[in-house]
């Protein structure tokens, strides 16, 4: 099984890019979370065709409260 990796790259201004390999669906967004939630003021995310691979960790339901 290839090895999972985060490689994160930090600019001299200071913005941080994250990229995620060998890992598919929600799997690389919680890691990176964990990684960067108390790095990042904000964030944009970019889902490379990896993520929709594994459609079942994926949950695109959306639940409506009345």
């Amino acid at each position: 099984m290839p090895e999972k990796k985060i490689v994160v790259n930090i600019s001299d201004t200071g913005e941080i890019d994250a990229e995620t390999f060998n890992m598919e669906g929600t799997e690389c967004l919680e890691e990176l979370d964990k990684l960067l939630k108390d790095l990042a003021l904000e964030s944009e995310t970019t889902k490379k065709p990896e993520f929709f691979k594994n459609s079942t960790k994926v949950d695109n339901t959306i639940k409506v409260k009345k």
